[in-house]
């Protein structure tokens, strides 16, 4: 896919691997991976050292003045510090969900978003990336899972990580975000309709890239086609 202008979307709710899948699918054919979550988790751990409330709406935009967001060999920098690790936690991934709501915030991570798109090839995941960052993408994909899958992977993946949580607060917490990203009224979460839907509640992960791999071939070789007939 050595070709210029071509884009994957894929959007759905938290829990449903879409940073992992969206990773491996960008090596597998040769694109830029984008982690449009982790900038958002990025405004968050910023506000959360800064002592700031999340939930003031102002605060929150009065600081995007004193941020940079960037990333550097797949690794997250937040004024030149790398927060890879440091945005993976269960109170960042909340404020995350939080502070997206805002319109100034979501202005200005969807402009960096759209310009960094501009490489040409790129796999992109988030929550609005087909309805609003990227809606020009040539596959679209929605990548969900039922809420008891999405809570259990999420208590696994922090438990892998020695911290100590409980499934039935996870779950709680699944509920809210997805009532939070899906009602909010700045680019919610939403499945465009010609996205394509993917529940993998009970795919493997290889099984998930593998679909998106084909799905992506294949809608890349319509394209070269249709440009070769014009």
């Amino acid at each position: 896919m050595s070709q210029k202008g071509f884009a994957i979307a894929i959007d759905g709710p938290g829990g449903v691997g879409k940073s992992t899948t969206a990773r491996r699918v960008a090596e597998i054919l040769g694109m830029t991976y984008i982690d449009t979550g982790a900038m958002y988790r990025a405004v968050a751990l910023h506000n959360i050292r800064s002592g700031k409330d999340l939930h003031n709406e102002t605060a929150v935009e009065e600081s995007l003045n004193n941020l940079e967001i960037c990333f550097r060999d797949q690794h997250l920098f937040i004024n030149n510090e790398d927060v890879t690790e440091a945005v993976r936690t269960q109170t960042v991934s909340d404020g995350a969900s939080v502070v997206a709501s805002y319109k100034a915030v979501r202005e200005k991570l969807s402009y960096q978003q759209k310009h960094m798109a501009n490489t040409g090839q790129v796999v992109m995941d988030g929550r609005d990336i087909g309805s609003h960052v990227l809606p020009q993408a040539q596959v679209k994909i929605y990548l969900d899972a039922d809420l008891d899958t999405r809570s259990a992977r999420r208590t696994e993946e922090l438990e892998a990580k020695g911290l100590t949580v409980d499934l039935n607060k996870i779950r709680e917490e699944t509920i809210i975000r997805d009532e939070r990203d899906k009602k909010r009224a700045h680019s919610p979460l939403v499945q465009t309709a010609d996205a394509i839907y993917i529940d993998n509640s009970n795919l493997s992960p290889d099984e998930v890239v593998a679909l998106i791999v084909d799905v992506a071939r294949k809608a890349r070789k319509e394209e070269i086609n249709a440009l070769h007939c014009n």
